[in-house]
């Protein structure tokens, strides 16, 4: 992951994380506005409140979008991704003194202290993740860094059909790795395809992490969302 995730972010950082954005030439105004509708979609109507707003968590901050937008709302906001280029990039774009970017592990959130955190929130960064363990271990950890009473928002992809979508991801990674058939911008590559999660499986992660499941949104689809209080 950090190796497919720090190339794509030398060759085109800002469309790999959004990729409505025009290849050529990101409008890195619009790209910045979009972390603003991002948080407002996490955060506002949401089925639990925040009790404080201290310290938030991004997992998977990519160029800081999100967690400038965080800055806003939170004292404190800590970024975390796992691509080397994508946090020195971030740190050259945002200035903001509430917000520091650490470069992790790809499975946990070691920079943060245990439930220290009144937030973390990830969008579109499990989606990518291929590998269902480490999406498991990303939840241990929101459980670990969040007091209790404080809040995980999370986005997956929730689409029918994980089997099917482990076979199929299996076929055009092959043709992408052989150059047989190959997406343009590597696409098609096990780190960008990632993994389809059951709701059953993130409940079950949600519960053994001592995360209590508050609602949900856009079930069964790629942009699900759920929000989980920490008991």
């Amino acid at each position: 992951m950090r190796s497919y995730w720090d190339d794509r972010a030398h060759k085109n950082a800002a469309w790999y994380v959004d990729t409505s954005l025009d290849f050529d030439l990101p409008d890195m105004e619009r790209f910045f506005r979009t972390g603003q509708l991002i948080v407002a979609d996490a955060l506002d109507n949401a089925p639990a409140e925040l009790r404080a707003h201290r310290l938030a968590v991004e997992i998977g901050a990519g160029l800081g979008r999100v967690c400038l937008a965080l800055a806003d709302r939170f004292e404190r906001v800590v970024g975390i991704d796992i691509a080397p280029e994508m946090v020195l990039r971030a740190k050259e774009l945002v200035r903001d003194p509430r917000v520091t970017f650490e470069l992790g592990d790809g499975a946990s959130l070691s920079a943060v202290k245990d439930a220290s955190a009144d937030l973390v929130l990830s969008f579109t960064v499990f989606q990518h993740i291929p590998d269902l363990a480490v999406i498991d271990s990303y939840v241990r950890e929101a459980g670990r860094v969040l007091q209790p009473g404080g809040l995980l928002v999370v986005q997956w992809n929730n689409e029918p059909g994980p089997v099917r979508w482990r076979v199929r991801r299996a076929a055009l990674g092959l043709l992408q790795r052989s150059g047989v058939r190959p997406e343009r911008h590597g696409r098609h590559a096990p780190e960008f395809l990632g993994a389809r999660i059951p709701m059953k499986r993130m409940r079950r992660a949600l519960d053994s992490s001592a995360l209590e499941l508050v609602g949900t949104r856009n079930e069964g689809t790629l942009y699900t969302w759920a929000w989980a209080v920490k008991r």
